[in-house]
């Protein structure tokens, strides 16, 4: 009897620290990650400035099986008429494509299966960015 509670418990120990990894993977990897930017939209026959586009642009990351899904949305907002926030999923820079993504701990990037998107590279302090030297990054939110 003792040794089989033995067995089980080192069976116990050895799961529990292959899921102690894999826990503190997904709560690096997974999470939104956000950004906000905003552009000047300028008339296209006068060349006169119409006002400024804000643009919201979400990645949410969750787990899927081994690996990871991506689905990206954005979301713009014009201040010069009273539209209000819309959906960019049909504009002319749409979101990503949904994705599904494993994630290296080595280079802490999500590479998709597909090679579809750039590498999102992923820091420890909660940011990702999309492709190496970017200047496109998200922030995770809580």
């Amino acid at each position: 009897m003792k040794r089989r509670d033995s067995v089980l418990f080192g069976f116990v120990v050895c799961c529990a620290c292959g899921n102690v990894e894999q826990k503190r993977e997904d709560d690096l990897v997974i999470g939104t990650y956000v950004r906000e930017y905003s552009t000047e939209i300028l008339n296209q026959l006068s060349g006169n400035k119409m006002g400024m586009r804000t643009v919201r642009d979400t990645l949410i990351i969750t787990s899927a099986g081994d690996r990871y899904k991506v689905e990206n949305s954005k979301w713009s907002m014009n201040d010069y008429d009273n539209d209000g926030w819309q959906n960019s999923k049909h504009g002319e820079s749409g979101p990503l494509r949904d994705f599904k993504a494993s994630y290296s701990e080595s280079s802490g990037t999500l590479n998709s299966d597909g090679n579809e998107v750039p590498t999102l590279f992923i820091t420890n302090d909660g940011k990702l960015s999309v492709g190496k030297n970017s200047e496109i990054k998200y922030v995770k939110v809580e």
